[in-house]
Parts: structure tokens; C-alpha cells; sequence
């Protein structure tokens, strides 16, 4: 069998150093890793010769025996014999190789030591506001139950992560049992936390409060509490962003003189001042008297909706009083009303 060439399949020379290995191993095992090219036979085949090489002259004893002995006294897998069964680890880790190549610079253990502190579970909350407290702004406590201590999972044994074998390559996964935790809330408690909604909130609204999750697993940090405001409605009050919409009922005597009337605002009764002839479902502005903005100091505007409202029934004197109004307008002949009277007596004649 001919020899293999080791160096000319890491794309090195002879003489390369340890650190030139190193880096253009990694960055063939990151071209051909199967994870990247799924049912390419050629890579595969590829990224098996790149780690077989590797593991020769990567290795400063076997790379010695190589350029002494060439590749005849190893079986395959990097190993002198003939026990064969592939690559020890089956392989780099594609999520190693990523970190190497993005700039995370740890490697698989060190990450592990890392996550031995890990942060504690983030937790959720709704909390329902009435409309007024969203405008406003307010305080609340809310009682959340959160973990408070751990124990260790047994599936990973507090790691996290577990290996699973897929062809001939041995891969790396968060633990099913723990969520990739380590462990499982042993203790908890019932804790009150403060909540400060802020003046200008809405449905859909979450508010951060660090620190007041679960605990973290061998005192690391705890996860945070966020807060999803639900806003009831209002009965008077429609809500549109900064603004409010507000419908008013009006008399046809309002309509027709106007005046003044007092309409709810968000901040007690005001009044507002209707001009004659005002049209049914015109709107009017209050300025200045919405909601104000979350992210700024702008405040919205109130929109009035003027609804004139018809009597259903009347007393004799209210329809006296109409029919006499009536003939007054048949009278006046600028009226829409006896232009349109008049139309009709031209079309019938």
C-alpha cells in the first residue's frame, strides 16, 4: 500500500509548525464537516482523511513515528495497530469549529466550566391594568413562585449536555431532561415584587425587572421577570395609540344653536364649546388631552364624535314646536332643504 501523505492533505508542508497544523486542520474540518455538506459522500470522505491526517501529525509522538515510518504502521484511524473503528471523538464538534472561526476562542471544556454558574430561568407575568392606571401609571405587587434551590440532573450529571452518536460521528446536545440547566428547581418560594408601570403603557406592553426570576443554578445570577400588561377597556374611552376617541350625544335644538357642553376627559368633567349647524358624527379636538407617550413627553389629543340624537317619541308641545320649525326652514330659500323641495316640484310638473 503506498504511503499516505499526511502534510499534503492538511495542505501544509513538512516542516510546518504545530500552530500551522493546527489552524488549517481547522479550517478543512470546517469546509468538509458533514453537518455542513449533509449526504455529500465526497466531503465526507473528505473530512475523515483531514482527521485521520490530524490525528497523526497533529500529535507530536505519532507525527515523530510518521516521518520515520511513513503511514504503513497506522491503521486508519491515527493509531498505530490495527484496532481500527474510526476517530477518537468522532471528530470536532461543528459548533467547536464555528466558535474558533467567529471568535468565541473556547474550547469544548472551557465552555462547559463556563456554564457551571448558569443564569436562573427567566419568568413571566401578566399582570391586567385598568385603563386608567395605564394612563396614569401606577405601582403594583404581584406574587410570583420561582425556584429558589437546585439539584443535580443525573441524565448529564449537572452538565448540561449530553453525547449522542450519529454515523460515525459523536455529537453534543442540550440535555432533554434539564433543558441544558444541570439541574432541577429542588425548592421554591413565594415571593412579592414591586411592579412601577409607567405612565402611557398598553396591551402588548412588557416591562423587565432584572434579578427577580428563578435562582440561578450554584448561586449564578437569577433570570429576570417580565411583566405582560393586559389594558381593560374603557366604557366611555376608546383608545387610538397616544389619542382617545370619545362620543358625545347631542339634542337637534345643540345641533342646530350649539353652545356648551361638559364632556368626560382623562382628567375630570370640561366643557366644550359646539358651534351652530354642527353635522352629525363631526369630531372635535382637544388638544393636549390624550395620553401621553411612553418614550417621550408628547401627550395625545381627545377626539370628540358628536352624535345627534333623534327622539324616538315627543309630546305634543316638542312636535308643535318642530313642525313650526319646519315650515320656517321650507321658508328660507338658501336651505338644502328648499332647493331639494323645489327640484322635486320642477320634476313632477
Amino acid at each position: 500500500m503506498a504511503s499516505k501523505d499526511f502534510y499534503s492533505t492538511l495542505g501544509v508542508s513538512k516542516d510546518a509548525s504545530d500552530d500551522q497544523i493546527k489552524k488549517s486542520y481547522k479550517k478543512l474540518a470546517f469546509k468538509y464537516h458533514p453537518d455542513r455538506n449533509k449526504g455529500d459522500k465526497k466531503s465526507e470522505e473528505k473530512f475523515k482523511e483531514i482527521n485521520e491526517a490530524y490525528q497523526v501529525v497533529g500529535d507530536p509522538e505519532k507525527r515523530s513515528q510518521y516521518d520515520t515510518y511513513g503511514s504503513a504502521g497506522f491503521d486508519g484511524s491515527g493509531f498505530p495497530g490495527g484496532a481500527g473503528g474510526g476517530f477518537p471523538g468522532g471528530g470536532p464538534d461543528l459548533e467547536d469549529l464555528i466558535n474558533d472561526f467567529f471568535g468565541q476562542g473556547r474550547s469544548r471544556g472551557q465552555r462547559t466550566s463556563r456554564n457551571t454558574r448558569p443564569k436562573g430561568r427567566d419568568l413571566r407575568y401578566e399582570l391586567i391594568l385598568e385603563f386608567e392606571q395605564a394612563v396614569t401609571g401606577t405601582e403594583m405587587n404581584v406574587q410570583v413562585r420561582r425556584a429558589k434551590t437546585y439539584k443535580t440532573c443525573n441524565a448529564c450529571n449537572g452538565t448540561g449536555q449530553v453525547n449522542f452518536s450519529q454515523g460515525f460521528m459523536t455529537m453534543r446536545q442540550a440535555c432533554g431532561s434539564c433543558g441544558g440547566v444541570g439541574a432541577f428547581p429542588d425548592e421554591t418560594e413565594n415571593k412579592t415584587v414591586k411592579v412601577k408601570v409607567p405612565a402611557g403603557v398598553d396591551t402588548g406592553t412588557r416591562l423587565r425587572i432584572r434579578n427577580e426570576g428563578d435562582s440561578g443554578v450554584n448561586s449564578g445570577p437569577s433570570g429576570d421577570l417580565y411583566i405582560d400588561l393586559i389594558v381593560k377597556d374603557h366604557p366611555l374611552f376608546l383608545r387610538e395609540e397616544e389619542n382617545i376617541v370619545c362620543e358625545v350625544p347631542i339634542s337637534i335644538p345643540q345641533a342646530v344653536i350649539g353652545g356648551e357642553i361638559d364632556i368626560p376627559t382623562l382628567t375630570g368633567q370640561s366643557q366644550l364649546k359646539i358651534p351652530s349647524g354642527v353635522q352629525p358624527g363631526q369630531v372635535m379636538r382637544l388638544k393636549g388631552k390624550g395620553i401621553k407617550d411612553l418614550h417621550s413627553s408628547r401627550v395625545g389629543d381627545l377626539y370628540v364624535k358628536l352624535n345627534i340624537v333623534i327622539p324616538k317619541s315627543t309630546s305634543s308641545k316638542q312636535k308643535k314646536l318642530m313642525q313650526d320649525f319646519q315650515k320656517e326652514i321650507e321658508k328660507d330659500s338658501s336651505n338644502p332643504f328648499s332647493d331639494y323641495i323645489n327640484k322635486v316640484k320642477d320634476f313632477f310638473n
